[in-house]
């Protein structure tokens, strides 16, 4: 009977747990369900009609070209919530911290992309900051405190290249926290040896031979802006190749007209008395450098003497070229010169000249004559400043690239000449002029252009007597002179991208014509024709395949010019490909002869 009772009461217990059981399934079952009832009314329209594309990592998500069409919540949406939902659609890993949350202050939001929901969900609220595939939610206390913390501090070290440290440093230092620094390397040595000489005072030294550096230490994102600033900013500068004609064209007409009449042997008012034989003059009744004495022109009148105190060298230029025609008979003496001169000079100078953009280039062509211009003398030492006179053709401009194709340029062409006078005074006679323009690449202008027409007429005469009609030639001389000047500056700027748009080929070529132009003119029996004529054969008989006739024509360059470098090298080629055992021993013989040409050299010394 006790077995019995025992029996109906475990019956009983199991029964009761059974029901207990089913009682807390049916609760769970009904709690998820609530859960899962507001996930799917909150995605419900993001599935609907809705392409599956990837978002990129291998991750599929519920998006339509990157967007999500509409993120729909209930009322009362956690933010929380909202997060695990935008992940699961885009497919990405968000871990809010423990103290996220609250409620969405949305219900819908259409064509959307993921960054612009997280705004909407998270506000001013709370931050976010992606590392790796991690995207970690904070409120904005916590996301301040982790981003001041001095332990996520780092250092990247960028290397420059056409901009200087000095100007990258001041510019990047807006996306740089407080906390932050920015050290630079030293600048280059930037003095460039001009005028007068080219020896500089510094050679460098050890100073640093590397490109431009720049370590910054900062937050990672300050990094990161900082590298997006120098990619855009170190970049290779556009340069300006400037062709410039200056031609400088001068015409000078003169004509000279004069009459001299020469009576009783005439005599000069400086001079001694005529026919003592000298040309000298009386310095305190003496002639000047001898014990001899002389008479002046007072003297000469008083005496009654030859000669007369009236000047009568008259208005011809005895001394001058030109037409001379005249009669002489016994101390009377008439003659007429006339002279007419044309001068035409014409100076046309092309320089070139390529310079990076912002930057000064200059070219001068000319002639430095040198000069005193100061003499400094003590006690003991007596020193002079000798200074030059630039003559020539000078061209300096400083381009400034727009991005319509347009460039703006301070110019400044010069074409001058001058000379240096006696007492050490130069002189010089310029043309120049300077100017800020604008112009469009290829296009040429004229930007300066000069027209000047001078005509002088000059008069010599007797008074009175010149004036009179007819008969006033003979006392007169009259001198007319025409001087016309004009002078041209053209300017045609390219803006240079690449190095081959200079055309450098071409003008490689000119050269090459130049140097062969210069060598016809040399004469045909000279070693140095000989030798030119002589290895162009060498170089043909190589063209053919005769290596034997290419050598002898090489072996006869080579006694006449032995340091003729065009035809030791293609000796050298010839030897390697026919007899490529025997270049060592070549090599060895020319070390040998230039070791002993050194040690005979030092025994010299």
């Amino acid at each position: 009977m006790y077995l019995n009772k025992n029996s109906k009461s475990k019956i009983k217990i199991r029964a009761k747990l059974l029901v207990w059981s089913i009682v807390l399934v049916l609760m769970a079952a009904i709690a998820v369900a609530d859960v899962d009832h507001g996930l799917a009314e909150a995605n419900l329209v993001a599935n609907v009609s809705v392409a599956q594309v990837s978002t990129g990592g291998g991750q599929e998500g519920v998006l339509q070209n990157g967007m999500i069409p509409v993120f729909k919540c209930e009322e009362n949406f956690g933010v929380r919530k909202a997060l695990a939902l935008l992940g699961s659609i885009c497919g990405k890993n968000i871990v809010p911290s423990p103290n996220v949350d609250g409620l969405l202050a949305f219900r819908q939001l259409t064509n959307v992309t993921f960054d612009e929901v997280m705004d909407a969900i998270l506000g001013d609220n709370y931050k976010y900051e992606q590392r790796g595939n991690l995207i970690r939610v904070y409120t904005k206390d916590e996301y301040d405190t982790i981003m001041a913390d001095p332990g996520r501090m780092t250092y990247k070290i960028f290397t420059l290249y056409y901009i200087s440290a000095a100007e990258a440093m001041k510019l990047i230092t807006s996306v740089i926290s407080t906390a932050g620094s920015i050290q630079g390397s030293s600048p280059a040595e930037n003095l460039v040896p001009v005028g007068d000489s080219i020896t500089a005072d510094s050679g460098g030294g050890d100073t640093m031979a590397l490109n431009d550096t720049i370590v910054i230490e900062d937050y990672p994102e300050n990094i990161a802006e900082a590298e997006k600033m120098l990619k855009e900013l170190d970049v290779r500068p556009r340069q300006v190749l400037i062709e410039a004609t200056i031609l400088s064209a001068t015409l000078t007409e003169g004509m000279e007209l004069g009459v001299d009449l020469n009576f009783a042997a005439g005599v000069s008012l400086t001079g001694t008395e005529a026919g003592a034989g000298t040309a000298d003059s009386v310095l305190g009744g003496y002639i000047e450098g001898s014990q001899t004495a002389g008479l002046n022109p007072l003297q000469q009148a008083g005496a009654l003497s030859a000669g007369t105190p009236v000047e009568t060298t008259g208005f011809a230029n005895m001394g001058g070229s030109g037409f001379r025609i005249g009669v002489s008979s016994g101390d009377f003496r008439a003659f007429i010169t006339a002279l007419e001169t044309v001068t035409d000079t014409t100076i046309l100078a092309n320089p070139k000249i390529l310079a990076v953009n912002k930057q000064l280039g200059q070219v001068y062509i000319g002639n430095k004559i040198g000069y005193r211009a100061q003499t400094t003398q003590t006690q003991t030492s007596t020193t002079q400043d000798v200074k030059f006179l630039e003559t020539g053709v000078k061209l300096s401009f400083r381009p400034y690239i727009g991005d319509d194709g347009y460039i703006r340029m301070d110019i400044y062409p010069k074409d001058s000449s001058g000379t240096v006078k006696a007492n050490d005074i130069p002189d010089e006679f310029s043309t120049e002029l300077k100017t800020n323009i604008m112009v469009k690449d290829g296009q040429t202008i004229v930007i300066g252009g000069l027209f000047r027409d001078v005509t002088v007429t000059s008069r010599s005469q007797i008074p009175l007597l010149g004036d009179l009609p007819l008969i006033g030639a003979l006392f007169r001389k009259t001198k007319d002179e025409v001087k016309r000047q004009e002078v041209i500056v053209l300017l045609t700027p390219h803006i240079i991208d690449e190095a081959k748009d200079t055309q450098s080929d071409a003008r490689v070529d000119d050269i090459r014509r130049k140097r062969f132009g210069a060598k016809e003119e040399l004469q045909w029996a000279g070693k140095a024709r000989l030798a030119e004529d002589r290895y162009a054969m060498a170089a043909k008989y190589y063209l053919e395949g005769d290596t034997e006739a290419a050598m002898n024509a090489l072996n006869y360059v080579l006694e006449l010019r032995p340091s003729y470098l065009e035809a030791i090298r293609l000796k050298e080629r010839i030897i390697g490909e026919t007899r490529p055992d025997e270049l060592d021993s070549i090599e060895r013989i020319m070390l040998g002869d230039i070791e002993r040409e050194d040690s005979a050299r030092w025994q010299r010394r």
